[in-house]
């Protein structure tokens, strides 16, 4: 009897775990415990804990700042808005929009989020997914923090927590080899050993995620990433080759631009440039992504992402394990589905 009873417990737990991997990706389950009137975190090999965290939202919107640093925030929040860090200004689009907010009889806010919140909390999500698979560097962390570097930095996040959610462990690469060009990092695959060499390219945009200059209108907002999946095409890679490329639009530009099925401006932008080497695709998996949350009005709810994604028929570096790279699709999709509690014991 006792066996049957923990027999079921463990079918439980799988069917839960299966659940989750659907939405959240085969990620390490959160750890948490209440104890003397605090909520306790585990993230990697820290502890944490608080009196206020009721959701797992509440955790991130403090985790984020213990990453980067309540000093380097304070300092910016001193600054003329126009000066701050574009973190700080999606904080104060966040605050703003709480304190527009009523709590229910819980003490939680139930409202749909708005961009610059949406954006703040994706931040400090891929954040923690790195921390809790022990792969946040802190390279990465003063790029981050580093307002010429945030964009390419913050994308590069984006892709190491996306290799995560599909199964993969992370290996970056040593940017201080000026020998060769190299991809951002490399990713080996837990359940099939498979290996990829990963790249990660997002759009400058005038006036947009702290870039210099005037922000263009939409009606002048052009794709224009051609260059950039060259450029990433021309990386030295020893394993098949899987290139992320945020293409940074206004949500009303990227409705077009990713309008399905081809053609499109992106099956258009494919055929001007060379794709193949010795009549082979030098690429297995594209992963073409629009993230807008930054171009969402306070007063509005945070506009949602755009994804495609293109495997090669006939590529160059031929993958052992094809699931794994179907597995990126699934991922890149899970992008933004954050838990809102913590789960049961």
């Amino acid at each position: 009897m006792r066996g049957r009873k923990i027999l079921k417990k463990i079918q439980k737990r799988t069917q839960e775990r299966a659940v989750l991997e659907q939405s959240f990706g085969k990620t390490r389950p959160i750890i948490h415990a209440d104890f003397n009137g605090y909520k306790w975190v585990a993230v990697g090999n820290q502890l944490l804990y608080s009196k206020d965290w009721k959701t797992f939202p509440d955790f991130l919107l403090d985790y984020i700042k213990s990453v980067l640093g309540s000093d380097w925030g304070n300092s910016e929040l001193k600054k003329l808005y126009e000066e701050r860090h574009q973190v700080l200004k999606w904080y104060d689009g966040m605050c703003r929009f709480q304190q527009s907010q009523v709590k229910n009889k819980e003490g939680i806010y139930e409202a749909v989020p708005n961009g610059p919140f949406v954006a703040y909390l994706f931040l400090a999500y891929d954040l923690y997914i790195l921390r809790h698979h022990t792969t946040l560097q802190n390279e990465i962390v003063d790029r981050i923090k580093n307002s010429d570097q945030f964009q390419g930095a913050r994308y590069e996040l984006f892709t190491a927590a996306t290799c995560i959610r599909a199964g993969f462990d992370i290996e970056f690469e040593d940017e201080a080899d000026r020998i060769k060009k190299h991809v951002e990092f490399v990713a080996t695959h837990k359940f099939s050993g498979q290996k990829i060499s990963v790249e990660a390219k997002s759009k400058h945009r005038k006036g947009v995620l702290g870039y210099k200059g005037k922000k263009i209108s939409d009606e002048s907002m052009k794709l224009r990433v051609g260059s950039l999946l060259s450029k990433a095409l021309e990386k030295g890679h020893t394993y098949p080759l899987v290139v992320f490329i945020d293409v940074n639009l206004s949500p009303l530009v990227a409705k077009d631009v990713f309008k399905m099925p081809p053609p499109n401006e992106i099956s258009r932008m494919m055929n001007r440039i060379k794709l193949t080497k010795n009549g082979k695709d030098r690429f297995n998996l594209l992963i073409f992504t629009n993230h807008p949350q930054h171009y969402g009005r306070e007063d509005e709810p945070a506009p949602g992402k755009n994804v495609i994604t293109i495997f090669s028929r006939n590529p160059y570096i031929v993958q052992e394990h094809p699931d794994s790279i179907i597995a990126l699709h699934d991922a890149s999709m899970q992008y933004g589905n954050i838990p809102n509690e913590f789960p049961e014991d």
